[in-house]
């Protein structure tokens, strides 16, 4: 039995039903019960924040995937919330998996993490992490860079200011480098992951088939929808006041203060990250564009 957490989010999802078609025994973790489930997969109901409900869904589970996150580009709902979800969760998380029994523990997190200032984003993401090592059970961490593919949102973001603004903003200069990696490339490193003894132990860091400037993908996308618009450096401290304006007003800003934090380093690793550790070649991003558009 496996037990997939963050059941209904953008990876979670996928990940339970590419894991029912491998015929694996799957309980799900939603936060709220699911109207439609996949066949077969089991429901189970409950926080991270709430370690009472971890247990019952934990039971006669040998592997955990834990997927659930509140990510950079969602606005918090209240102050800590990134915390609370984040590092508690995975905290709360783990010790229940320990109790349980659990064989093996898989983290999803996120290329870059590393130790940060508390109160920041990346000190939640890197707190997750720190829970996964405290472990005294096998576990791997998958690092990936930007995710792309259907309802990747990520790209509907960046395509919703292209087709809504004549005027892009390049963060930064638009000079960071991105390695997006499609999300059923993710699935399969997790799947992977969950199932190769030799992989135990490792942090394993993610990218796609090529690497691009932020400049380079907003081109991308522009060019596969058919768009000229013009591109306007924006420095990141501008956009951090823009961003926190935005996220005071508005429930669903188009940008946060947490997702900037992302655009401080290149978010890289090695061309050759996926085939050296799971055997095959990513899907490329700009290929995959020219042959699915934005879908």
């Amino acid at each position: 039995m496996i037990l997939v957490t963050g059941a209904s989010g953008f990876v979670g999802s996928r990940l339970v039903v590419r894991a029912l078609a491998r015929g694996h025994r799957v309980r799900g973790l939603y936060h709220h019960p699911p109207t439609a489930p996949p066949p077969g997969v089991q429901v189970a109901v409950g926080d991270l924040d709430s370690p009472t409900a971890l247990a019952p869904a934990l039971r006669g589970v040998q592997v955990v995937f834990h997927t659930a996150a509140l990510v950079a580009s969602q606005k918090p709902a209240s102050p800590g919330a990134y915390d609370r979800v984040n590092r508690i969760g995975t905290e709360n998380l783990a010790a229940a998996a320990r109790m349980a029994g659990v064989e093996r523990f898989v983290l999803l997190s996120g290329l870059g993490t590393r130790a940060a200032p508390r109160g920041t984003y990346m000190a939640t993401r890197h707190g997750m992490e720190r829970a996964v090592l405290a472990l005294e059970i096998p576990s791997v961490i998958l690092r990936p860079s930007v995710l792309f593919g259907e309802g990747a949102e990520f790209v509907a973001a960046l395509d919703r200011v292209i087709r809504s603004s004549p005027v892009v903003p390049l963060l930064g200069g638009g000079r960071v480098r991105l390695q997006p990696l499609h999300v059923q490339d993710l699935i399969t490193c997790l799947l992977a992951a969950g199932e190769d003894g030799r992989l135990a132990g490792r942090q394993i860091e993610l990218g796609g088939a090529e690497q691009l400037s932020f400049k380079e993908l907003i081109e991308a996308i522009c060019q596969v929808g058919g768009r000229h618009r013009w591109l306007a450096p924006v420095p990141l401290g501008l956009a951090r006041l823009q961003a926190g304006l935005m996220e005071a007003v508005l429930p669903r800003p188009p940008l946060t203060v947490a997702a900037l934090e992302l655009f401080g380093f290149d978010n890289v690793t090695r061309p050759d990250s996926v085939r050296r550790d799971f055997g095959f070649d990513p899907i490329g991003f700009r290929a995959h564009l020219q042959a699915h558009g934005l879908s």
